[in-house]
């Protein structure tokens, strides 16, 4: 059985048919004496486009050197062992013009005080809800308890008319996905569509209202416009929703841009 804690999946992070029914892993007799938390390393991987867009399906390694359109939903498979009870573990993430995003986790308790083998899966899609255009070189740092462990850096592509077209092309199949009209809307925007992105995130919307994720996007877009009314009203309503695995993330993003927007 797979559990989530914050961007954390217990046990290896496998297809979510296989997730729901394999048990956590548990410790080796010979960790749970003097064990020390050892990054064991970092997977950068896409999702097959199938089930979830949010990576419940396959995943597909990838160099680090990919480049990555910024909606292809690519995120990173961090595989530590062991993991001791307790132990903070930080992701920052940066863009090639500085900080992006970091997110805590605390490792969940496990009887025997430590997890043989834990994997955080944490997904690098959000990149785009910021609707970044840098390419470049981004980066992925790893940290116990605030102790540096590892940095790992990978390409960012800003997107395309071809990778557009195919997100179309998968939304025409299926009108009433509300991601896929999110991720369209998304690309679209990246691509400075703006009145095309903001109808399909709207339209993301009213198949879906209770998503963070679309109303942060569609408030970036009304930001980047000078629609300052709308964009505080987009990421206000973003803050109120609850239930998704990943509120950390869409709260954090919606109050630095509420911050940024609302400051004399």
């Amino acid at each position: 059985m797979s559990a989530w804690i914050v961007l954390a999946l217990q046990g290896a992070a496998l297809p979510a048919a296989q997730a729901q029914s394999t048990p956590p892993p548990q410790p080796a007799p010979a960790a749970q004496a003097g064990a020390q938390n050892r990054l064991a390393g970092v997977v950068l991987a896409r999702a097959v486009e199938r089930n979830s867009l949010f990576g419940a399906g396959e995943v597909t390694p990838v160099d680090p050197t990919s480049s990555f359109f910024n909606t292809d939903l690519p995120y990173a498979v961090v595989k530590v062992k062991p993991l001791v009870n307790g132990t903070v573990v930080t992701f920052a993430v940066s863009d090639p013009t500085g900080p992006a995003f970091a997110i805590e986790v605390k490792a969940p308790r496990q009887k025997n005080g430590v997890w043989d083998v834990f994997d955080f899966t944490l997904p690098l899609y959000i990149l785009g809800t910021d609707l970044e255009s840098h390419t470049g070189t981004w980066t992925l740092d790893v940290a116990f308890d605030g102790r540096h462990q590892g940095t790992t850096a990978f390409q960012v592509q800003a997107g395309s008319p071809i990778a557009l077209g195919r997100i179309k092309d998968r939304l025409d199949l299926a009108p009433l996905d509300a991601d896929l009209h999110w991720r369209y809307g998304a690309a679209l925007a990246l691509l400075h569509h703006d009145a095309e992105a903001i109808q399909e995130l709207k339209n993301a919307i009213k198949l879906d209202r209770n998503y963070a994720l679309y109303y942060i996007s569609l408030g970036r877009i009304y930001e980047r416009q000078g629609r300052t009314d709308d964009a505080v009203r987009a990421f206000k309503t973003a803050l109120s929703l609850h239930g998704s695995y990943y509120d950390a993330v869409y709260s954090g993003w919606a109050r630095a841009h509420l911050a940024r927007l609302q400051t004399p």
